[in-house]
C-alpha cells in the first residue's frame, strides 16, 4: 500500500535530535525528505560518539544518534554563508510542501530561511520550526537543549524518586518536541487541503514537556497540590507499587481502583484469604488509608517468591501486573517485535518505528543517509545539468 504521505516534498534544515525527528517521521510516512546539511562536517550528530556514558560511534565511523533520527532521507551539503547557498535551497523550498527546522533564530535570518523568507517564495509552504524554550518574549534568546529544557520545565523534580533532581537519559524532551512537531505538520497539511494556504506550525522542547506532565501540572493549578514523590517503601496506593522478589527482581502492581472483586482476586492469588473479609480492608477507601501497613505486609509476600513464580500467578489469575524490566529485556522480548514495536534498517540497525499503526502501511528501513550522498540527484531533480552541478561543486556551493 501507497504510504500516506508519498508524494510530499518536505526540505530539513535540522540539527541533534528534535528537528530531525519530525523530519524522520514525515520520511517514515512515505514524504521525500532533502536533509540539507553543513558542508564539511554536516548535522552535529554525525560527530557525537558517546553520550550518557554510552558509546555512539556507528560502524561507519559517525555518531550513531544521527542514524537514529535521520532514515530514509536524502543528504545534500550547501553552504548557507553564501547567497548561492541560500539561493538553492530557496529553490528547493519553492515546490516543497514543507519546510522543518530548529536552528536559532538568528541563524535562520542570517540564512534568509525564516518564515517570511520562505513564504513569500512558495505561500503554500508549511513551515515547522521546533524551538528550545519559546518562540516569545525572554524565551526566545534563552540557549535551551534536552537537559537544560527538562531542568526548566519542573520535569526533574516531577522525575526524580527523591528531594534532588533526576535527568532521564535519551533526550525525551527532543522526541516529545519532535514528535508533537510532526504532528503539527500533518495537522497544517490537512488545513491547506481546505483553504489551499501555507502556515507557520511551532512547538518547542519546553511545551513538549509541559503537554507530557499535564495531569501533574493540571493537579498542582486546579487542587492546590501535586502528585507525591515516587516512593516505594511509602506508596499513597499500595496496588499500585512495585515490590522486590526473592531472586532481587521487581514486580508491579497496577489497581489505580481496586473494586471488591479484586481485593478479593488478589487475595487468592497471594494465598491469603484470611485478608479477604478482614474489616480493616473491606472497601478501597479503607485500604488506601492503611496503606503504611499494607505496603509492609505485601513486601513481606512478594519477597517469598522468585519473579517467575508471579507472573505465572498474577497471569494466571488475569491480574494488572508487569515486572520490571530493563531494555535489555524490552529487546529480547520476541513478542515486542511480532508487535511491531521495533524495526531495522536496510542494514540491521534497530529502531523504534513511528508510534502508531496504519493498516497496510509497513515501516520503511532506508538506513540515514551518508554525508551529501544524494547531491546529484536533488540538483537533478531541480533540473541543473551535470556541468552545472560540477562548478557548483568546484566552488564549493554544495558538497
Amino acid at each position: 500500500m501507497t504510504r500516506p504521505l508519498a508524494g510530499l516534498k518536505v526540505v530539513d534544515l535540522t540539527i541533534w535530535v528534535q528537528g530531525p525527528l519530525a523530519g524522520q517521521l514525515l520520511a517514515d510516512l512515505g514524504a521525500d525528505v532533502i536533509k540539507v546539511e553543513k558542508p564539511g562536517q554536516g548535522d552535529f550528530a554525525r560527530g557525537l560518539m558517546s553520550l550518557y556514558g554510552a558509546s555512539l560511534k556507528s560502524e561507519r565511523g559517525d555518531g550513531f544518534l544521527f542514524d537514529m533520527v535521520n532514515r530514509n532521507k536524502r543528504s545534500i551539503a550547501v553552504d548557507l554563508n553564501r547567497a548561492e547557498g541560500q539561493d538553492l535551497v530557496h529553490r528547493l523550498v519553492k515546490d516543497a510542501d514543507v519546510f522543518v527546522t530548529n536552528l536559532q533564530p538568528e541563524t535562520l535570518k542570517q540564512f534568509r530561511m525564516t518564515p517570511e523568507d520562505l513564504s513569500a517564495a512558495n505561500p503554500r509552504l508549511i513551515y515547522a520550526l521546533g524551538a528550545g524554550l519559546g518562540r516569545h518574549g525572554d524565551l526566545v534568546h534563552l540557549p535551551a537543549q534536552d537537559t537544560t529544557a527538562t531542568a526548566f520545565s519542573g520535569f526533574m523534580y516531577t522525575a526524580s524518586a527523591g528531594e534532588e533532581p533526576s535527568y532521564l537519559p535519551g533526550a525525551l524532551a527532543d522526541v516529545m518536541a519532535g514528535t508533537n512537531l510532526a504532528f503539527g505538520v500533518l495537522a497544517a497539511l490537512r488545513q491547506r487541503d481546505a483553504t489551499g494556504e501555507g502556515q507557520v506550525v511551532a512547538t518547542s522542547l519546553l511545551q513538549g514537556l509541559i503537554w507530557l506532565q499535564q495531569l501533574a501540572l493540571g493537579t498542582m493549578a486546579n487542587i492546590g497540590s501535586g502528585f507525591r514523590t515516587f516512593d516505594s517503601a511509602s506508596a499513597t496506593n499500595p496496588f499500585m507499587n512495585i515490590y522486590r522478589c526473592a531472586d532481587g527482581e521487581w514486580i508491579a502492581l497496577g489497581f489505580a481502583n481496586m473494586s471488591r472483586e479484586s481485593w478479593l482476586d488478589l487475595c487468592a492469588a497471594i494465598e491469603r484469604p484470611d485478608l479477604q473479609d478482614d474489616e480493616r480492608y473491606a472497601r478501597n477507601s479503607d485500604r488506601l488509608g492503611r496503606a503504611p501497613e499494607l505496603v509492609q505486609l505485601m513486601t513481606r509476600i512478594f519477597i517469598e517468591k522468585p519473579r517467575e513464580e508471579w507472573i505465572a500467578i498474577f497471569r494466571e489469575a488475569s491480574l494488572p501486573f508487569a515486572p520490571v524490566r530493563r531494555l535489555a529485556d524490552v529487546l529480547a522480548d520476541r513478542a515486542i517485535r511480532e508487535e511491531g514495536l521495533l524495526g531495522s534498517t536496510d542494514s540491521g540497525v534497530v529502531f523504534a518505528p513511528p508510534p502508531f499503526m496504519l493498516e497496510g502501511v509497513t515501516n520503511p528501513g532506508a538506513d540515514a543517509p551518508e554525508f551529501a550522498s544524494d547531491t546529484f540527484s536533488v540538483l537533478t531533480d531541480l533540473g541543473m545539468d551535470a556541468g552545472e552541478i560540477a562548478r557548483l561543486q568546484s566552488d564549493q556551493v554544495v558538497w
